[in-house]
Protein backbone atom coordinates (compact mmCIF):
# COMPACT_ATOMS: atom_id res chain seq x y z
CA UNK A 1 0.00 0.00 0.00
CA UNK A 2 1.16 3.02 -0.72
CA UNK A 3 0.53 6.79 -2.46
CA UNK A 4 0.26 6.54 -6.36
CA UNK A 5 3.35 8.74 -8.36
CA UNK A 6 1.84 11.06 -10.93
CA UNK A 7 2.45 8.63 -13.64
CA UNK A 8 0.51 6.60 -11.63
CA UNK A 9 -2.61 8.60 -11.48
CA UNK A 10 -4.31 7.45 -14.94
CA UNK A 11 -4.40 3.82 -13.69
CA UNK A 12 -6.76 5.49 -10.90
CA UNK A 13 -9.02 7.19 -13.34
CA UNK A 14 -9.69 3.68 -15.11
CA UNK A 15 -10.12 1.90 -11.87
CA UNK A 16 -12.74 5.02 -11.54
CA UNK A 17 -14.25 4.34 -14.69
CA UNK A 18 -14.75 0.17 -14.43
CA UNK A 19 -16.33 0.66 -10.29
CA UNK A 20 -18.19 3.54 -11.47
CA UNK A 21 -19.91 2.90 -15.00
CA UNK A 22 -18.58 5.40 -16.81
CA UNK A 23 -16.06 6.55 -19.63
CA UNK A 24 -14.34 9.81 -19.23
CA UNK A 25 -14.54 11.07 -23.26
CA UNK A 26 -11.03 11.71 -24.86
CA UNK A 27 -10.93 15.21 -24.94
CA UNK A 28 -11.60 15.57 -21.19
CA UNK A 29 -9.00 12.73 -19.92
CA UNK A 30 -6.19 15.91 -19.15
CA UNK A 31 -8.60 17.65 -17.06
CA UNK A 32 -9.62 14.56 -14.95
CA UNK A 33 -6.21 13.58 -14.66
CA UNK A 34 -5.16 17.01 -13.67
CA UNK A 35 -8.17 16.74 -10.92
CA UNK A 36 -7.48 14.04 -9.88
CA UNK A 37 -3.29 14.90 -9.49
CA UNK A 38 -4.99 17.56 -6.50
CA UNK A 39 -5.82 14.64 -4.29
CA UNK A 40 -3.60 12.36 -2.37
CA UNK A 41 -4.17 8.82 -3.65
CA UNK A 42 -3.44 5.79 -2.20
CA UNK A 43 -3.49 2.48 -3.86
CA UNK A 44 -3.47 -1.03 -2.56
CA UNK A 45 -1.25 -2.84 -4.88
CA UNK A 46 -1.17 -6.49 -6.61
CA UNK A 47 2.64 -6.75 -7.65
CA UNK A 48 2.67 -3.85 -9.72
CA UNK A 49 -1.46 -3.65 -11.11
CA UNK A 50 -3.31 -1.01 -8.63
CA UNK A 51 -5.98 -3.72 -7.30
CA UNK A 52 -7.77 -0.95 -4.96
CA UNK A 53 -7.41 2.89 -4.52
CA UNK A 54 -8.52 5.71 -2.03
CA UNK A 55 -8.57 9.41 -2.63
CA UNK A 56 -7.87 11.93 0.41
CA UNK A 57 -9.07 16.16 -0.31
CA UNK A 58 -8.08 18.35 2.00
CA UNK A 59 -11.14 20.56 2.80
CA UNK A 60 -12.62 22.85 5.75
CA UNK A 61 -15.82 22.75 7.15
CA UNK A 62 -18.31 24.52 9.06
CA UNK A 63 -18.94 23.59 12.68
CA UNK A 64 -20.44 25.55 15.88
CA UNK A 65 -19.82 28.91 13.37
CA UNK A 66 -15.87 27.76 13.36
CA UNK A 67 -14.04 26.76 10.42
CA UNK A 68 -12.26 23.25 11.33
CA UNK A 69 -10.19 21.20 8.83
CA UNK A 70 -11.62 18.07 7.01
CA UNK A 71 -10.55 15.49 5.58
CA UNK A 72 -12.55 14.17 2.45
CA UNK A 73 -12.61 10.60 1.50
CA UNK A 74 -13.65 10.02 -2.10
CA UNK A 75 -13.35 7.72 -5.46
CA UNK A 76 -12.85 4.77 -3.27
CA UNK A 77 -12.89 1.74 -5.51
CA UNK A 78 -11.58 -2.05 -6.05
CA UNK A 79 -11.91 -4.25 -9.44
CA UNK A 80 -14.06 -7.24 -8.71
CA UNK A 81 -11.32 -9.83 -8.37
CA UNK A 82 -9.91 -8.05 -5.27
CA UNK A 83 -12.58 -7.18 -3.63
CA UNK A 84 -13.27 -8.84 -0.05
CA UNK A 85 -9.50 -9.37 1.04
CA UNK A 86 -9.35 -6.44 3.00
CA UNK A 87 -7.95 -4.11 0.89
CA UNK A 88 -10.57 -1.28 1.37
CA UNK A 89 -10.35 -1.83 4.86
CA UNK A 90 -6.06 -1.41 5.21
CA UNK A 91 -6.64 1.76 2.74
CA UNK A 92 -9.13 2.97 4.97
CA UNK A 93 -7.36 2.73 8.66
CA UNK A 94 -4.49 4.37 6.42
CA UNK A 95 -6.52 7.03 5.44
CA UNK A 96 -7.36 7.44 8.90
CA UNK A 97 -3.72 7.78 10.24
CA UNK A 98 -2.73 10.44 7.48
CA UNK A 99 -5.85 12.58 8.17
CA UNK A 100 -4.75 12.58 11.86
CA UNK A 101 -1.44 13.58 10.93
CA UNK A 102 -2.56 16.39 8.90
CA UNK A 103 -4.25 17.62 11.60
CA UNK A 104 -7.89 16.79 10.11
CA UNK A 105 -10.05 16.24 13.28
CA UNK A 106 -13.11 15.32 11.17
CA UNK A 107 -14.04 13.06 7.98
CA UNK A 108 -16.68 13.15 5.56
CA UNK A 109 -17.53 10.76 2.90
CA UNK A 110 -20.51 9.58 0.14
CA UNK A 111 -21.13 6.12 1.08
CA UNK A 112 -22.15 3.86 -1.32
CA UNK A 113 -23.86 2.09 1.69
CA UNK A 114 -24.02 3.50 5.14
CA UNK A 115 -23.86 0.02 6.65
CA UNK A 116 -20.39 -0.81 4.97
CA UNK A 117 -18.78 2.53 6.58
CA UNK A 118 -20.06 2.72 9.76
CA UNK A 119 -18.13 -0.54 10.41
CA UNK A 120 -15.28 1.95 10.29
CA UNK A 121 -16.91 4.61 12.77
CA UNK A 122 -18.38 6.84 9.82
CA UNK A 123 -22.10 7.74 10.72
CA UNK A 124 -24.74 9.82 8.88
CA UNK A 125 -24.21 13.51 9.10
CA UNK A 126 -27.00 15.03 7.13
CA UNK A 127 -31.00 14.55 5.38
CA UNK A 128 -31.58 15.81 2.14
CA UNK A 129 -34.70 16.93 0.83
CA UNK A 130 -36.27 16.84 -2.40
CA UNK A 131 -39.59 18.46 -3.23
CA UNK A 132 -41.08 17.85 -6.19
CA UNK A 133 -43.94 20.15 -7.74
CA UNK A 134 -45.87 20.29 -10.59
CA UNK A 135 -46.71 23.54 -13.16
CA UNK A 136 -49.86 24.55 -10.83
CA UNK A 137 -48.25 24.31 -7.73
CA UNK A 138 -46.57 27.38 -8.91
CA UNK A 139 -48.23 30.02 -7.54
CA UNK A 140 -46.66 33.71 -6.17
CA UNK A 141 -46.47 34.63 -2.56
CA UNK A 142 -46.92 38.20 -1.43
CA UNK A 143 -44.86 40.40 -3.09
CA UNK A 144 -41.40 42.19 -2.50
CA UNK A 145 -39.77 45.30 -3.07
CA UNK A 146 -36.27 43.45 -4.24
CA UNK A 147 -34.80 42.21 -7.10
CA UNK A 148 -34.07 39.35 -8.69
CA UNK A 149 -30.68 39.46 -11.16
CA UNK A 150 -28.89 36.85 -12.93
CA UNK A 151 -25.20 35.90 -12.29
CA UNK A 152 -22.20 35.64 -14.89
CA UNK A 153 -20.34 32.85 -13.98
CA UNK A 154 -17.11 34.52 -14.00
CA UNK A 155 -18.97 37.03 -10.95
CA UNK A 156 -20.23 33.67 -8.77
CA UNK A 157 -17.24 33.46 -5.88
CA UNK A 158 -17.65 37.35 -5.63
CA UNK A 159 -20.98 37.65 -5.27
CA UNK A 160 -22.62 34.49 -3.92
CA UNK A 161 -20.03 33.20 -1.27
CA UNK A 162 -20.51 36.06 0.95
CA UNK A 163 -24.43 34.79 1.04
CA UNK A 164 -23.21 31.44 1.22
CA UNK A 165 -20.86 31.52 4.21
CA UNK A 166 -23.57 33.74 6.16
CA UNK A 167 -26.02 30.58 5.58
CA UNK A 168 -23.44 27.97 5.66
CA UNK A 169 -22.50 29.40 9.36
CA UNK A 170 -26.24 28.76 10.39
CA UNK A 171 -25.03 24.70 10.02
CA UNK A 172 -22.65 22.52 10.93
CA UNK A 173 -21.24 20.74 8.32
CA UNK A 174 -21.42 22.92 5.54
CA UNK A 175 -18.12 22.98 2.92
CA UNK A 176 -15.58 25.99 3.38
CA UNK A 177 -15.65 26.81 -0.70
CA UNK A 178 -13.18 28.54 -2.55
CA UNK A 179 -13.13 30.36 -5.72
CA UNK A 180 -12.17 27.12 -7.88
CA UNK A 181 -14.63 25.11 -6.17
CA UNK A 182 -17.15 27.23 -7.24
CA UNK A 183 -15.93 27.31 -10.80
CA UNK A 184 -14.84 23.90 -11.46
CA UNK A 185 -17.25 21.69 -8.75
CA UNK A 186 -20.36 23.89 -8.08
CA UNK A 187 -20.83 24.94 -11.78
CA UNK A 188 -22.56 22.03 -14.05
CA UNK A 189 -23.19 22.63 -17.36
CA UNK A 190 -27.11 24.24 -18.28
CA UNK A 191 -27.33 25.71 -14.69
CA UNK A 192 -27.89 28.97 -13.90
CA UNK A 193 -27.14 31.52 -10.94
CA UNK A 194 -29.89 34.26 -9.87
CA UNK A 195 -29.30 36.17 -6.85
CA UNK A 196 -32.07 38.59 -5.05
CA UNK A 197 -31.25 41.59 -3.65
CA UNK A 198 -33.22 44.05 -1.47
CA UNK A 199 -34.06 47.52 -1.48
CA UNK A 200 -30.97 48.56 0.75
CA UNK A 201 -28.73 46.97 -1.98
CA UNK A 202 -27.69 43.92 -0.29
CA UNK A 203 -27.64 40.12 -1.71
CA UNK A 204 -29.79 38.21 0.67
CA UNK A 205 -30.26 35.16 -1.59
CA UNK A 206 -29.35 32.92 -4.56
CA UNK A 207 -30.39 30.29 -6.57
CA UNK A 208 -28.96 27.86 -8.59
CA UNK A 209 -30.97 26.44 -11.35
CA UNK A 210 -31.48 24.42 -14.53
CA UNK A 211 -34.39 24.60 -17.28
CA UNK A 212 -34.71 21.65 -19.46
CA UNK A 213 -36.75 19.27 -21.02
CA UNK A 214 -39.58 21.20 -19.73
CA UNK A 215 -38.35 20.59 -16.15
CA UNK A 216 -37.55 23.29 -13.44
CA UNK A 217 -34.42 21.83 -11.19
CA UNK A 218 -33.17 23.79 -7.73
CA UNK A 219 -30.05 22.76 -7.32
CA UNK A 220 -29.54 24.94 -4.36
CA UNK A 221 -32.23 28.07 -2.79
CA UNK A 222 -30.31 29.79 -0.14
CA UNK A 223 -31.97 32.38 1.32
CA UNK A 224 -30.86 34.57 4.41
CA UNK A 225 -34.36 35.84 5.54
CA UNK A 226 -38.20 35.15 4.58
CA UNK A 227 -38.18 38.54 2.05
CA UNK A 228 -35.22 36.75 -0.21
CA UNK A 229 -37.42 33.18 0.19
CA UNK A 230 -40.42 34.47 -1.29
CA UNK A 231 -38.53 37.15 -3.48
CA UNK A 232 -36.80 33.81 -5.45
CA UNK A 233 -39.71 31.78 -5.34
CA UNK A 234 -41.94 34.19 -6.91
CA UNK A 235 -38.91 34.14 -9.84
CA UNK A 236 -39.29 30.57 -9.79
CA UNK A 237 -42.79 30.94 -10.81
CA UNK A 238 -42.58 33.31 -13.36
CA UNK A 239 -41.37 29.81 -15.84
CA UNK A 240 -45.01 28.69 -15.08
CA UNK A 241 -45.54 28.66 -18.64
CA UNK A 242 -42.11 26.90 -19.57
CA UNK A 243 -42.00 23.92 -17.35
CA UNK A 244 -44.31 20.57 -16.29
CA UNK A 245 -42.61 19.90 -13.59
CA UNK A 246 -39.79 21.10 -10.53
CA UNK A 247 -37.45 20.09 -8.06
CA UNK A 248 -36.16 21.64 -4.78
CA UNK A 249 -33.53 20.39 -3.09
CA UNK A 250 -32.95 21.72 0.24
CA UNK A 251 -32.40 20.62 3.38
CA UNK A 252 -34.64 18.69 5.76
CA UNK A 253 -36.11 21.66 7.94
CA UNK A 254 -36.26 24.33 5.38
CA UNK A 255 -40.65 25.04 5.68
CA UNK A 256 -41.03 26.67 2.22
CA UNK A 257 -43.59 24.21 1.41
CA UNK A 258 -45.47 25.15 4.10
CA UNK A 259 -46.49 28.91 2.25
CA UNK A 260 -47.31 27.24 -1.18
CA UNK A 261 -51.12 27.33 -2.04
CA UNK A 262 -51.26 23.47 -1.41
CA UNK A 263 -48.74 22.02 0.71
CA UNK A 264 -49.26 18.35 0.14
CA UNK A 265 -46.66 18.17 -2.42
CA UNK A 266 -44.09 14.86 -2.44
CA UNK A 267 -41.44 15.16 -0.47
CA UNK A 268 -38.21 12.58 -0.05
CA UNK A 269 -36.15 12.58 2.45
CA UNK A 270 -32.83 10.68 2.45
CA UNK A 271 -29.63 10.22 4.57
CA UNK A 272 -26.89 11.72 2.49
CA UNK A 273 -22.89 12.19 3.80
CA UNK A 274 -21.66 10.77 6.63
CA UNK A 275 -19.25 12.04 8.97
CA UNK A 276 -16.16 10.66 11.41
CA UNK A 277 -14.39 12.36 13.91
CA UNK A 278 -10.35 11.38 12.87
CA UNK A 279 -9.16 12.83 16.57
CA UNK A 280 -11.52 13.05 19.39
CA UNK A 281 -8.60 14.92 21.34
CA UNK A 282 -8.15 17.45 19.31
CA UNK A 283 -11.82 17.99 17.90
CA UNK A 284 -12.90 17.74 21.54
CA UNK A 285 -10.86 21.07 21.75
CA UNK A 286 -11.48 23.28 18.65
CA UNK A 287 -14.96 22.09 19.15
CA UNK A 288 -17.56 24.96 21.04
CA UNK A 289 -18.91 23.40 24.37
CA UNK A 290 -21.21 25.76 26.50
CA UNK A 291 -20.43 24.59 29.87
CA UNK A 292 -20.87 26.34 33.36
CA UNK A 293 -17.69 26.83 35.35
CA UNK A 294 -18.51 24.68 37.59
CA UNK A 295 -19.33 21.82 35.56
CA UNK A 296 -17.47 19.05 33.96
CA UNK A 297 -18.44 15.76 32.07
CA UNK A 298 -16.37 12.82 31.07
CA UNK A 299 -16.39 11.00 27.77
CA UNK A 300 -15.27 7.62 27.44
CA UNK A 301 -14.88 6.65 23.80
CA UNK A 302 -14.26 3.16 21.70
CA UNK A 303 -12.95 3.57 18.43
CA UNK A 304 -12.04 0.01 16.92
CA UNK A 305 -10.19 1.44 13.86
CA UNK A 306 -8.70 4.81 15.63
CA UNK A 307 -6.95 3.33 18.61
CA UNK A 308 -5.48 6.77 19.04
CA UNK A 309 -8.80 7.75 20.19
CA UNK A 310 -9.70 5.49 22.41
CA UNK A 311 -10.17 6.65 26.46
CA UNK A 312 -11.50 9.08 29.23
CA UNK A 313 -11.55 12.49 28.10
CA UNK A 314 -12.93 14.93 31.47
CA UNK A 315 -14.89 18.22 29.39
CA UNK A 316 -14.48 21.33 31.75
CA UNK A 317 -14.30 25.25 31.73
CA UNK A 318 -10.76 24.81 31.18
CA UNK A 319 -10.31 22.89 28.32
CA UNK A 320 -10.11 19.00 27.88
CA UNK A 321 -7.78 16.26 29.79
CA UNK A 322 -6.99 13.23 28.19
CA UNK A 323 -6.76 10.04 30.24
CA UNK A 324 -5.55 6.51 28.24
CA UNK A 325 -4.26 3.05 28.66
CA UNK A 326 -3.58 2.54 32.51
CA UNK A 327 -3.97 6.56 33.39
CA UNK A 328 -7.78 5.68 32.57
CA UNK A 329 -7.69 2.60 34.33
CA UNK A 330 -6.48 3.75 37.15
CA UNK A 331 -9.02 6.65 37.34
CA UNK A 332 -12.17 4.58 36.25
CA UNK A 333 -14.20 1.97 37.08
CA UNK A 334 -15.31 -0.71 34.45
CA UNK A 335 -17.75 -0.14 33.36
CA UNK A 336 -17.16 3.89 34.32
CA UNK A 337 -19.98 5.35 37.06
CA UNK A 338 -19.77 8.51 35.60
CA UNK A 339 -19.94 10.38 32.40
CA UNK A 340 -20.71 9.11 28.95
CA UNK A 341 -19.91 5.95 26.99
CA UNK A 342 -20.50 5.85 23.63
CA UNK A 343 -18.56 4.98 19.95
CA UNK A 344 -17.02 6.94 18.00
CA UNK A 345 -19.77 6.74 15.56
CA UNK A 346 -22.47 8.00 18.19
CA UNK A 347 -20.01 10.65 19.13
CA UNK A 348 -20.00 11.97 15.74
CA UNK A 349 -23.67 11.67 15.38
CA UNK A 350 -24.00 13.86 18.59
CA UNK A 351 -21.05 16.39 18.39
CA UNK A 352 -22.22 17.27 14.72
CA UNK A 353 -25.76 17.72 15.63
CA UNK A 354 -27.66 14.90 13.19
CA UNK A 355 -29.08 13.07 16.56
CA UNK A 356 -29.98 14.28 19.94
CA UNK A 357 -28.33 12.79 22.52
CA UNK A 358 -31.81 11.68 24.62
CA UNK A 359 -32.80 9.16 21.50
CA UNK A 360 -29.26 8.00 21.12
CA UNK A 361 -29.67 6.99 25.03
CA UNK A 362 -33.39 5.35 24.44
CA UNK A 363 -31.93 3.50 21.19
CA UNK A 364 -29.08 2.23 23.57
CA UNK A 365 -26.06 3.93 21.96
CA UNK A 366 -25.26 5.94 24.35
CA UNK A 367 -24.86 4.95 27.89
CA UNK A 368 -24.80 7.08 31.29
CA UNK A 369 -27.05 9.06 33.67
CA UNK A 370 -30.00 10.83 32.28
CA UNK A 371 -28.24 13.94 34.78
CA UNK A 372 -24.53 13.58 32.32
CA UNK A 373 -26.96 13.02 28.97
CA UNK A 374 -28.75 15.58 29.88
CA UNK A 375 -25.87 18.15 30.33
CA UNK A 376 -24.50 16.72 26.61
CA UNK A 377 -27.81 17.82 25.39
CA UNK A 378 -27.25 21.19 26.77
CA UNK A 379 -23.59 21.74 25.86
CA UNK A 380 -23.41 20.56 22.91
CA UNK A 381 -24.05 22.75 19.34
CA UNK A 382 -27.43 22.69 18.64
CA UNK A 383 -27.15 23.70 14.98
CA UNK A 384 -28.80 21.63 12.59
CA UNK A 385 -26.40 19.60 10.39
CA UNK A 386 -26.78 20.14 6.32
CA UNK A 387 -24.28 19.86 3.54
CA UNK A 388 -25.02 20.57 -0.17
CA UNK A 389 -21.43 19.45 -2.13
CA UNK A 390 -20.54 16.77 -3.25
CA UNK A 391 -17.32 15.05 -3.98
Amino acid sequence: MRKLEKNEVIDAVRLSEYAFQYTVPKEELDNKIKGYSEHEIWGDFEGDELAAKLHLIDFETWLSGKKIKMGGVASVATYPEHRRGGRVARLLRNGLFEMKQKGQTISFLHPFQISFYRKFGYEVLNNWKKVELKAQDLKPLLAVSGKVRRVELDHVFEVLNPVYEAFATRFNGMLVRTENWWKERVYSKGFRFATYTNEEGDITGYIYYKIENRTLEVEEMVCLDGESRRGLWNYLCQHDSMVDHATILTNESDQLTFLLANPKVKTIVEPYFMARIVDVENFLKEYSFTLKSDETLFLHITDDQAEWNNGSYLIDAEGVRVFKGDKANAMCAHPPKRGIRCTINTLTSVLTGYQEPFFLYEAGLLEGSKEDVARLQRIRSVKETNFMDFF
